[in-house]
């Protein structure tokens, strides 16, 4: 019996490291009893959550210098597994360079919800290995670690183009890992 193997998929460079390092962050940041036994969250269900760029670090938030999207669920119909863990979104374009926020010391700040603006659920500082595309552009992935024992934490993805910076969330949230 002969055994077949799929051909291999030709992903970029830059695919596969922030393939890797999201797995990585989630296989950190995950305790293996957390995805056995979920941590109610009181918004999990409940509009998007806010977040922004600070200035300042996670253990310092300073003001907000950069309003994102907030971070929500995907529409669309449910395909595969019902297993599968689901997660919350966003994309945000910012008209400045990526090396801009990069001069200063900057964090992207999750919150609870509009309403309870005040709770911080998710932190990550901005900073790590700025990774050279292969058309010229640059990219850096970061790590959004729990506060506050949310049970959220996830992954941020901040890409160059030209003068803009693209911001993509992605945030797990903790009703979601049984």
């Amino acid at each position: 019996m002969s055994c077949v193997h799929p051909a291999p998929i030709a992903l970029g460079r830059s695919l596969r490291l922030g393939i890797v390092a999201a797995f990585a962050i989630l296989t950190v940041s995950i305790p293996a009893g957390l995805a056995q036994t979920p941590v109610a969250s009181p918004a999990a269900g409940d509009g998007p959550h806010p977040a922004h760029i600070h200035s300042g670090s996670c253990a310092e938030l300073g003001d907000v210098v950069f309003p994102l999207t907030g971070v929500e669920a995907v529409a669309g119909e449910a395909v595969g597994s019902e297993s599968a863990h689901a997660v919350k979104t966003s994309t945000t374009y910012l008209d400045v360079s990526l090396d801009d926020i990069l001069a200063d010391e900057h964090a992207i700040n999750v919150h609870l919800s509009d309403k309870e603006i005040g709770t911080y659920i998710a932190c990550g500082d901005i900073g790590g290995v700025l990774v050279e595309d292969e058309d010229g552009g640059s990219n850096l992935t970061i790590a959004l670690g729990e506060l506050n024992d949310s049970g959220h934490s996830g992954v941020v993805w901040l890409g160059a183009a030209g003068e803009q910076t693209e911001v993509a969330i992605t945030l797990i949230e903790p009703d979601d890992l049984d």
